[in-house]
C-alpha cells in the first residue's frame, strides 16, 4: 500500500483545490454544530441564529478546548472549557471573566457556500479565492421534484478512482452490468462531462434504459442528470479525510410522480442501488494498485486525458495551463501507449 500511494501522490500529490460537500443542508438545524475532519485537518460547522452555517478550526487558541463539545450563541459559537466566543469572523467576542480580549485570540474560519440544500466548503492549499461556481439546481427548489435523499461511504482510497469512473467505460458491464450503447466525454476548464445511453439492469431488479450526462465540477462532486425510468437529478461528492481515504457522499432528487408515497419508495430503493453499486467499486478500489503508466486498449475510454484534467487541481493555478485538456475527446485522445 505504501509504495502504490507513493506512485499516485506522483501525479496527485497533496490535497487539491475546489469545492467540497460537507454535509446536506437537513443534517444541520439552527444551534447544530458537526466535527469535520478532511484534508487532514479538523473543523466544526455550525449554524447560526441567523441560519447561516459557518466553519472554522476545531480548537479553540485558550487552551485547546474542542468546539464540537460548546454551543451556539446566537452567530457565535462558545468553547465549553472556559466559555471564550468566537464570531463568524473566528475573532473572539467574549470572554465572561476577561477586562479586554486579546488580539491574538482568533480562529481560522473556511469560506462555505449552500447551494441547492447542499453545504459546500473550498479548499485551496495556497488559500486562494474560489475560481469557479457551484452549478444551480432549479430542481431543489422546485415543488415537482423530492428533496435529496442520501448515504455516504467512508472508504480506504484515493478519490483518483472515483473521478477515472468518468472515462471508463470498459467496467460498466463486467462490474455493474450496464449495456453501454453510446458514451463520449468532453473536457472544459474545470468540467468533465461524461454522455452515457443503454441499458442498466438495477441490483433491485427491472431494466432501465436510461441516458445520462454527469458532469464533475472541480475534482470534489458530480451532478448527473438522468432519463430512464424516472427522471432523476443525482450528486456524488468525494471530499478526502487524508491523503488515502475519502468520504463518498450521495444523493438522489427524482421528478415525482402520480402517487408521491410510490416516488419516494422507488427513491429510498434508488439510493440503496446506489449504494451497493459504489460498493462494486469500492470492491475492486481496494483490492487493486495504482498503475502510472497502464497499458491501454482502443476500447478504453480517456483515462490519460482524464489524469490530465484531474491534475490541474493538485498544482498552483499559474501552473495549470501546462496541461491542455478542452475539447471533445478524439479517437487519437483515447489509445496512448504506457512508457
Amino acid at each position: 500500500m505504501g509504495r502504490n500511494l507513493e506512485k499516485r501522490q506522483h501525479l496527485f500529490n497533496g490535497y487539491p483545490r475546489g469545492w467540497f460537500v460537507l454535509a446536506f443542508s437537513e443534517e444541520l438545524d439552527v444551534g447544530d454544530i458537526k466535527k469535520i475532519t478532511c484534508f487532514g485537518q479538523t473543523l466544526v460547522l455550525y449554524r447560526g441564529e441567523d441560519r447561516i452555517v459557518r466553519a472554522m478550526d476545531a480548537y479553540c487558541p485558550h487552551l485547546g478546548g474542542g468546539l464540537v463539545k460548546g454551543k451556539v450563541i446566537g452567530n457565535s459559537i462558545e468553547c465549553p472549557f472556559h466559555a471564550w466566543r468566537f464570531g463568524p469572523d473566528g475573532k473572539c467576542n467574549h470572554i465572561p471573566y476577561a477586562s479586554s480580549i486579546p488580539p491574538k485570540a482568533v480562529i481560522n474560519t473556511w469560506l462555505i457556500q449552500e447551494v441547492n440544500h447542499i453545504i459546500y466548503l473550498w479548499h485551496d492549499p495556497a488559500g486562494g479565492e474560489p475560481d469557479f461556481e457551484i452549478p444551480l439546481l432549479p430542481e431543489s427548489e422546485d415543488e415537482h421534484w423530492t428533496t435529496w435523499e442520501y448515504a455516504q461511504l467512508e472508504i480506504e482510497t484515493h478519490p483518483h478512482e472515483l473521478v477515472e469512473n468518468v472515462v471508463d467505460i470498459g467496467h460498466f458491464s463486467p462490474v455493474h452490468r450496464t449495456q453501454v450503447e453510446k458514451f463520449e466525454n468532453e473536457f472544459k476548464g474545470h468540467m468533465a462531462i461524461q454522455r452515457n445511453e443503454g441499458v442498466a439492469y438495477p441490483l433491485g431488479g427491472g431494466i432501465d434504459n436510461y441516458s445520462i450526462e454527469a458532469t464533475y465540477y472541480g475534482p470534489g462532486f458530480q451532478i448527473s442528470k438522468w432519463n430512464g425510468f424516472m427522471e432523476a437529478r443525482l450528486i456524488n461528492a468525494n471530499t478526502m479525510i487524508d491523503t488515502n481515504k475519502m468520504i463518498l457522499r450521495f444523493g438522489v432528487m427524482l421528478k415525482k410522480g402520480n402517487d408521491l408515497r410510490q416516488t419516494v419508495a422507488f427513491q429510498k430503493g434508488y439510493i440503496e442501488n446506489l449504494s451497493k453499486g459504489f460498493q462494486e467499486d469500492v470492491d475492486i478500489w481496494l483490492e487493486k494498485k495504482f498503475v502510472e503508466k497502464p497499458i491501454l486498449c482502443d476500447g478504453d475510454g480517456p483515462l490519460m486525458r482524464l489524469r490530465k484534467w484531474y491534475s490541474q487541481f493538485f498544482v498552483p493555478r499559474e501552473e495549470t495551463k501546462q496541461l491542455p485538456f478542452d475539447g471533445k475527446v478524439l479517437e487519437t485522445d483515447v489509445l496512448q501507449p504506457a512508457g
